[in-house]
Formats: C-alpha cells, structure tokens, sequence
C-alpha cells in the first residue's frame, strides 16, 4: 500500500476498528464508539465512506472490516 496520509478523524476510525478481536464490528457498535469519542453521525459517514472508496475496509453484511491487513502497518506509522 503506497504511504497515505490519513487525517485524525480516519485514523481515530481506523484506531477504533482495530479494538474489534474479530477482525470486523457492525457499522452501528462501531458508530457508538466513535460517537462517544466525539465522531457526529455525518463524519462517521463521510470517513466510512472515503475509507471503502480506497480500498482500505470493507462492508460485508452490514459490518465493517479491514481489506488490507497491511493498513495496520500504515497506523503504526501515524502513533
């Protein structure tokens, strides 16, 4: 993955997906979470939205997930 930069608001949503053992979370869990660290409903759409487009999550039967394992790495750049 080329070297992106990533404003607060997507590394604070990627940040957040990360905290799912999982690997994925319902758009709504996570919604709540990012809404509690101060997300407003049309950022958390604007963000996801940017996010898919680039290929960095994925939405599979309403939950969000990582695409490309290799964005962890890319997060651990911006800490």
């Amino acid at each position: 993955m080329p070297d992106t930069k990533l404003t607060d608001s997507e590394l604070l949503f990627l940040r957040a997906l990360c905290r799912f053992e999982h690997g994925h979370v319902s758009q709504d869990t996570l919604r709540a979470r990012l809404e509690e660290q101060g997300f407003e409903g049309d950022e958390f759409k604007k963000v996801k939205k940017k996010l898919l487009y680039a290929g960095m999550i994925g939405i599979v039967y309403g939950n969000i997930t990582f695409e490309d394992k290799s964005i962890l790495e890319l997060i651990e750049k911006h800490v």
